[in-house]
């Protein structure tokens, strides 16, 4: 398999999951083999006119396996060469499909195929609660410092040779704050209630495509409301600059002083299931396709 995915050199956790996961999914050779495939995983990568589809129409065939369209505006021409198993939400079926039949959620989740998955969810509370910023956030303020004044563990999602070390140390907290959408969503995976943090990612990305990607992933696991904690920041500048941080820092503050406990979530163990129960038979399909 050609694996299409985004590389960030400072690594970025949910993108650097399918080097990691993929090979435990299906055999250590997985990524050698069959290389006129083009296999798109986790990611929000199906973009018109990107270096994604580049790659993949250099290969006789494409695998869709769990992936997001990147935004509403996107148009993405596919022929017969494209293989859609399933896309991330409804609002990806609905764009490339045409219809709410190709959808199951993130193909984060076949981390509950993974016969160590269940060590993950017993995992012994450590900490009370972990805040895990937005990739490109890390640098935008002192994390740690804001971290050890509110008691809370700093889980950075930057690390590239750590991939088995976040999610145990998501699985270790007894509630998540997430800016970065795989953070929420791994714990999600584990059974850990999280809330999201929207800081600086929908500046980065843009409001359109940070908001169609959470409620892409939000409406496939149940979730009609986003519920999050808002720092209110209004453009990239807010964080330039000393005296700028020093605002932003109080706003954090203020913002995560009393959080209301009802922001915390979970997807219900029948949603779960029943995503597991897809994606074991969608695991199947891949496995006679590529046969």
């Amino acid at each position: 398999m050609q694996l299409v995915y985004y590389k960030s050199k400072s690594g970025n956790f949910g993108d650097d999951l399918n080097i990691w996961m993929w090979p435990q999914i299906f055999g250590s050779d997985f990524l050698q083999e069959h290389q006129e495939i083009a296999f798109f995983g986790i990611g929000s990568i199906l973009m018109e006119d990107s270096v994604f589809i580049e790659q993949a129409n250099t290969c006789e065939k494409k695998v869709v396996f769990g992936t997001g369209i990147r935004s509403i505006n996107e148009n993405i021409k596919i022929d017969d060469s494209w293989h859609i198993f399933f896309l991330r939400g409804p609002y990806s079926s609905l764009k490339l499909k045409g219809n709410l039949d190709h959808y199951i959620a993130d193909a984060a989740y076949f981390l509950t195929l993974l016969p160590q998955y269940k060590s993950y969810i017993n995992t012994p509370k450590k900490y009370k609660i972990s805040f895990i910023p937005y990739f490109m956030s890390v640098d935008k303020v002192d994390w740690q410092k804001i971290c050890d004044d509110l008691s809370w563990n700093l889980i950075l999602p930057t690390d590239l040779n750590n991939v088995e070390e976040f999610i145990t140390e998501i699985a270790a907290s007894e509630q998540i704050i997430s800016e970065a959408m795989h953070g929420a969503m791994i714990a999600d995976i584990v059974r850990v209630p999280w809330v999201r943090f929207r800081f600086y990612s929908h500046l980065h990305e843009g409001t359109m495509v940070s908001e169609w990607k959470w409620n892409d992933w939000l409406l496939s696991i149940g979730f009609h409301e986003n519920k999050e904690i808002n720092i209110g920041l209004r453009n990239k500048k807010s964080t330039r600059g000393f005296i700028k941080k020093r605002k932003v820092k109080s706003l954090i503050y203020s913002q995560t002083k009393n959080i209301d406990e009802s922001l915390f979530r979970l997807s219900s163990d029948e949603t779960l299931n029943n995503i597991v129960k897809q994606l074991k038979s969608k695991k199947e399909a891949l496995i006679r396709f590529i046969d």
